[in-house]
């Protein structure tokens, strides 16, 4: 992720880590990261985002989360994504605070509701 905001002046990574008790390790949590170029680009996109979560396959068990929103050629633009060791209310809500910290922080007539929709 050092390497990612070296060559990419100004991409936000927030991580969250724990540490595993009585020794000096931490444990990986969750990582998230959008690009600058999305950052500034969203101000001019339609004010809607897709958001999903998948499985990633492989060595480790851990989740993509992702979001999405259209530009004004209908084109879908990722705006932000996260890994997780594990698709909780606690990772999306942790998710969702960054998007609207980092990404959707100027934009206008957006609203937010980071936690779940009872049904």
């Amino acid at each position: 992720m050092a390497a990612l905001q070296h060559f990419n002046p100004g991409t936000v990574v927030e991580w969250k880590l724990e540490q595993s008790s009585g020794t000096p390790e931490y444990i990986f949590n969750y990582v998230f990261w959008a690009f600058k170029p999305a950052i500034d680009g969203f101000s001019h996109y339609r004010p809607v985002i897709s958001i999903d979560g998948t499985h990633v396959c492989g060595k480790y068990d851990i989740k993509l989360l992702i979001v999405v929103a259209v530009d004004a050629n209908g084109q879908i633009f990722p705006l932000a994504f996260a890994i997780c060791a594990n698709e909780s209310t606690e990772t999306w809500t942790l998710f969702l605070n960054h998007m609207k910290e980092h990404v959707v922080k100027h934009r206008s007539g957006m609203l937010w509701r980071t936690t779940p929709v009872s049904s």
